[in-house]
């Protein structure tokens, strides 16, 4: 199999990701999107850390990820469903329910790290 290399830069620094040959376009549409929610986490709560705010982008896009499966309006009512999704078992549930609430507490430290009032 054929390899490329597609360079995407996440908060300055460059990273040279392998991929397939022909997914090379998706690969660095994969890190705007990550640089996107990267640089609107840089702008609320400041350059905290490299491995920090990665490690908050990964929790908000797995947050994205599960959102449409879990707890969220179905297309017909707008109301939330509370039905699991097809093939979830009982530990899905309570990771998505887990990521759903580190998304939310996530939030409200960037908030707290952008207004400076952290408690320490």
């Amino acid at each position: 199999m054929s390899q490329s290399v597609v360079t995407i830069r996440l908060n300055g620094h460059p990273y040279q990701i392998g991929c397939e040959v022909g997914e090379e376009g998706h690969v660095a549409e994969l890190g705007k999107e990550v640089e996107s929610v990267l640089q609107s986490l840089v702008k609320s709560a400041g350059q905290i850390g490299e491995a920090r705010l990665l490690a908050m982008v990964a929790l908000i896009l797995a947050d994205r990820a599960a959102s449409p499966a879990i707890g969220m309006p179905d297309n017909s009512n707008g109301h939330v469903s509370d039905e699991k999704p097809l093939g979830a078992n009982a530990s899905d549930v309570a990771a998505a329910e887990a990521l759903e609430d580190a998304a939310v507490r996530i939030s409200a430290l960037a908030s707290k790290l952008a207004s400076g009032a952290t408690n320490s």
